[in-house]
């Protein structure tokens, strides 16, 4: 009988251990997709490094300005009106390249 409680018990306890042992992405650090006032697509890593395959590019201070709000306004609504500083919700790193 104890044996096969313990065959019983064994897998539901890896399921847990593997559950616990994932690791969860933050909720700070993420890309998205934002489109720009004047219709370019960009694709921005908010507080991850850009994926390898294309460098970042370089824009101008408005259009880098407009994708930071752009791609930062999950992290606005996650921090909440007060929030302690500098933290990867309060002071993210956005790099943006062109979508596609």
């Amino acid at each position: 009988m104890q044996t096969r409680t313990l065959i019983l018990a064994l897998p539901a306890l890896a399921a847990i251990w593997n559950s616990g042992g994932i690791a969860a992405q933050h909720d700070y650090a993420y890309t998205t997709n934002v489109r720009l006032s004047d219709g370019r697509a960009l694709q921005c890593a908010v507080n991850e490094p850009l994926p390898a395959d294309a460098p970042a590019m370089a824009l101008s201070t408005r259009e880098q300005t407009e994708a930071d709000v752009l791609a930062t306004q999950r992290l606005r609504l996650l921090a909440g009106p007060r929030s302690d500083y500098p933290t990867p919700y309060t002071a993210p790193i956005v790099r943006c390249r062109t979508a596609g």
